[in-house]
This record gives structure tokens, sequence and C-alpha cells, in this order.
């Protein structure tokens, strides 16, 4: 397994939908109302969906970002030197190879271009594929409104700063090879019915939650939930609850003046102890010494940790 505590990863991951969320009007008015004062960069959306009929980006996009697609009958590569987006989303639910590659090959072609990746099926070895393959943010659906202002406003300054020693630079081939669970079959479970599993975790991952509960939640019986989870998600109930209490301890230790111990309750963890030696597994470092240096929070970038969610 890769030092994820040495890698400064860009990455996002997020528990609610889309369009779930709320956000206070005062934290980013002024950046909408300086937005619409400005034309809007292009984005070009590539839909690699395999499992979702007619899918959709967020209202937000549209807000930020002029929205366009390529042309179904034409390459992308043509279609990218006809448009000259400013930005490309790779839009994923599950990533198979032939998605990856071309995300891959486009990067090597034009390599002045950011590419945002957006996934529903995440694992760590796919998120430091991408990161190598140069994406420039990686966002696991669902997400919510707050976390997707976040990463549009900094696409947009990003598409304000580009200067030309960017546009002439060449990118390196990625030699680390695709994931082999990203070589298989796309997934047959229907993200949807797991949609309440994410609410409910978001709601109540402070209290003590069962298989049983959330499955509950989901109309299923906790033997199918299980199985449903894992194929989706690429990881357990039990892990992804871990994950989400401790992306909660590490926005709480960046509070001053806030104990150890009370961000263990806080965060869900009934034993401090215990606590530590997670909170440690995933960042690399012991609670206290992330709360006290800002190094350690650069180092695993600007959403904390990068690679939990």
């Amino acid at each position: 397994m890769p030092d994820l505590s040495r890698l400064n990863l860009r990455t996002t991951s997020y528990l609610c939908e889309f369009t779930s969320g709320s956000i206070s009007r005062g934290e980013d008015f002024g950046a909408r109302q300086y937005m619409e004062t400005k034309a809007k960069a292009q984005i070009m959306w590539i839909d690699q969906t395999v499992s979702v009929k007619q899918s959709e980006l967020p209202v937000l996009f549209g807000e930020y970002f002029e929205i366009t697609r390529p042309h179904a009958g034409s390459s992308l590569h043509s279609e990218i030197k006809r448009m000259a987006p400013s930005l490309l989303l790779f839009d994923f639910d599950y990533p198979e190879r032939p998605g990856l590659k071309l995300m891959e090959r486009t990067k090597r072609e034009f390599p002045s271009i950011p590419i945002l990746m957006t996934t529903m099926q995440h694992s760590e070895s796919l998120a430091v594929w991408a990161f190598r393959a140069r994406v420039w943010d990686y966002l696991v659906k669902p997400v919510s409104e707050r976390e997707l202002v976040r990463a549009l406003s900094a696409l947009q300054k990003l598409t304000r700063h580009t200067n030309e020693r960017v546009r002439n630079r060449v990118i390196c081939a990625n030699k680390s090879p695709i994931p082999e669970e990203n070589n298989v079959a796309p997934r047959t479970t229907t993200p949807a019915e797991l949609m309440p599993a994410l609410a409910y975790i978001e709601q109540h991952f402070r209290e003590k939650v069962t298989s049983a509960n959330v499955a509950g939640a989901c109309n299923m019986d906790s033997f199918r939930f299980s199985r449903s989870f894992r194929t989706a998600f690429g990881i357990t109930f039990k892990e992804y609850l871990l994950r989400v209490r401790i992306k909660e301890a590490c926005r709480l230790l960046e509070k001053p003046d806030i104990a150890v111990t009370e961000v263990a309750y806080l965060s869900g963890f009934n034993d401090p102890s215990y606590f530590s030696k997670t909170f440690k597994r995933y960042a690399g470092v012991c609670p206290s010494e992330y709360a006290s240096s800002t190094e350690h929070r650069d180092v695993l970038g600007d959403d904390r940790l990068a690679l939990i969610l």
C-alpha cells in the first residue's frame, strides 16, 4: 500500500447527494457575484457512465462554466481541438479500462487542459492511479453542494491563471497500470438503492450504527445490503463508516483548542485509544500531531485525508 501521508493529492470525497446539503449564502456570495460578471470558461463533459441511463450534471456546473459535449460521431481528440475547452470533465460511475485509457491518452495529448474526474466507484489504488495520470481533481460521487462549490471555485480560479508556460508543458506517460478492479465488467448494482444508506450514515455516524439499521433504510436484509454495498463502493459498510468518522475527526482537529478525546467522541468513537490508533493508520500521524502542525495537513492536501472517501 502506498504511503498516503506523503502523497500531495488534491482529492475530494463526499458523502451526500450532488444536490443535497446546504451552503451559507454568505460564504460564496461574493465569489458568485464576481463570477457572473465574467465570461464563463468552457468545460467539456465526457460522459463515461455505464449504468446510468440518463446521466446529468448538477446545476452548479452550469453556474460556473459553459457546459459542452463532444459530438457523438467525432473523435474526442478532434472535438477538443475544434471546441478548445478550458476544462475536461471525465464522468464515471464504474470506471473501466477503455474509459480510463481514453482519459490518460487525452491528458497526454492536451497537457495544458485540467481534467476533473468524477466517479461513483472508488478505491485507493484508483485515486493514486488517477493522480499519477495528472488528473487535477478526483471527486467521489455523490457529493454535497458545499464541497462541489469548493471544487468548482478552485477550477474556475485555475482557468484564470493558466499561463503560456503551462500550456506548453509535456506530460510524461503514466507507467502505473490501471488497477485490477477496473479491468472487470461493469457492476450491476443499482446505485440508487444505496443512496438511503449514505444519507443514513451522514446523519447518524456519531451514534452507534449497525448494518441492520442501514440495511433497513434501504429496504434490504443485512446480507443483501452488505453484498450490494461492497459491490458498489469497493469497500465494506463498516470500512466506509470508519472512514466517514475519520474524515470528520480531521475537520474537527483543525479547530483550535479542542481536545483529542472530545474529537474522538464527536466523531463517533467511544474509545479514545482506539481512535488514536485508527487515526494514525489513515493519516500517518497521531491526532495531536495532526492538530498541532499545519505541515501534516498540507502533505495530505486541501481536503485533509485525501483518499479517505
